[in-house]
Formats: C-alpha cells, structure tokens, sequence
C-alpha cells in the first residue's frame, strides 16, 4: 500500500491476543461522489462515515454512498444490516447485487 496507509499492529498483553487496523488517510482533493481517488499514481479508498471495525470481520459505519463503493468492495461483505425505515436506494441495491451482498432492513424509528 501507498505511503499514506498505514498498518498497525497493537499487542494485548493481559489477554495475549493480537489486534491489526489500518487507519486510511485521504490525501487531496475528494469529489463527494467519486467512486474513487487518484492522487499522484496511488488510488485511494474512501470508509463511510464512521467507518470502524467492531470485531473481526464485523465492521459499522454510517450510510454508505457510491464514494464508498470502492472501499467495501475491498472487505468482502456477505451482507449489511440497514436499520432505516426508508426504502434503500436503487444505486446501492446494484451495488449489493453485483457484489452477491445479502440485505437485512429494520426499520427502527427515531436517531438513538
């Protein structure tokens, strides 16, 4: 990976377990809806909003959006759970099915 993406590796002594992360830092220019970034010959991805691992394999974030697409693509989701009423939009539909990606919809009413 390029310069400005960064591995690291966190060592718990307590439990003896090991924990990796990357951190992902966008360097340049972000059109909102780009799929992806090209900065200099590096091609960056771009989390979701409040994109963070919550256990191996299980990760959180806010509403995906094209932008996103590239970045997800790269975790091999098997399915999303979508806590919104509100239909899920066709673009991100096309993109769950291109990516054999299974849908679960809860609609839970209210911000908290």
């Amino acid at each position: 990976m390029g310069e400005d993406t960064k591995t690291k590796v966190k060592e718990s002594q307590e439990e003896g377990r090991q924990e990796m992360w990357r951190s992902i830092e966008i360097v340049g220019s972000v059109e909102k809806w780009a799929s992806t970034v090209v900065v200099g010959d590096e091609l960056n991805f771009i989390p979701p909003l409040n994109f963070a691992m919550v256990d191996n394999g299980v990760f959180r974030s806010g509403f995906p959006h094209s932008a996103n697409f590239s970045f997800l693509q790269t975790l091999n989701l098997r399915s999303i759970i979508y806590l919104c009423p509100e239909p899920y939009p066709e673009a991100n539909t096309e993109f769950l099915k291109s990516n054999e990606i299974r849908l679960f919809q809860f609609g839970i009413e209210g911000y908290k």
